[in-house]
């Protein structure tokens, strides 16, 4: 399946941490090939914790089987919040996007430096999985849960007023990535999309 193909079976945009705009219908359709994903050297399954930047971390439940197409997605993941942590000094999470990802994490990164904003707390990833994958192009999906983020202002305050993605059900959603190996060997995020609740997907993800 190629990328252009998974852009079909994975409707409209948003990066990976707070859902915003069009929503999309993941998955379904027509079976997709299957191939063995590539293994990697990351330790064991389990519950990984990494701290992004000071007071904001992100934990992952990684599953049976750790790949480098799932860590292309976590690591755009924890590099987005990380440069959300640092006032956008960390721009390495660019590193691992491209086009037209690139311009939706920017997007997103920006939309809390527009607002002089920043965020503390948890965000969790859960119920990771490689959707499907043919050639170089695969698509991941995981279950998020933000009910732990508060966004905060520039003195490092909870603002008054919390987006609706920092409390359930809203907080919980699908996220999925379509990932591309590039010429390099290296994959990256080229799509995000997600699914927000009460789309039936994302009721999936509630625990």
């Amino acid at each position: 399946m190629t990328i252009a193909r998974a852009a079909l079976l994975v409707l409209v945009l948003s990066a990976c941490g707070a859902p915003a705009g069009r929503e999309f219908v993941p998955g379904g359709g027509a079976a997709t090939a299957k191939a063995a994903p590539a293994a990697s050297s990351a330790p064991a399954p389990g519950v990984e914790t990494v701290t992004a930047a000071p007071g904001l971390k992100v934990t992952i439940e990684w599953p049976s089987e750790r790949n480098v197409m799932v860590k292309a997605f976590t690591d755009s993941f924890v590099g987005q919040w990380r440069a959300v942590g640092t006032d956008g000094e960390d721009e390495s999470y660019l590193e691992g996007v491209e086009e037209p990802a690139n311009r939706d994490a920017y997007r997103w990164v920006r939309s809390f430096l527009a607002e002089k904003q920043s965020a503390q707390g948890t965000a969790k990833l859960y119920a990771l999985r490689v959707a499907s994958v043919t050639g170089r192009g695969a698509e991941i999906n995981a279950c998020v849960d933000t009910s732990g983020i508060r966004v905060t202002d520039a003195a490092g305050d909870p603002v008054a007023d919390q987006p609706p993605w920092t409390a359930p059900p809203q907080s919980t959603y699908l996220q999925v990535a379509a990932v591309r190996r590039g010429d390099d060997g290296t994959w990256r995020v080229k799509l995000f999309r997600h699914a927000s609740y009460p789309h039936e997907r994302a009721k999936e993800c509630l625990r």
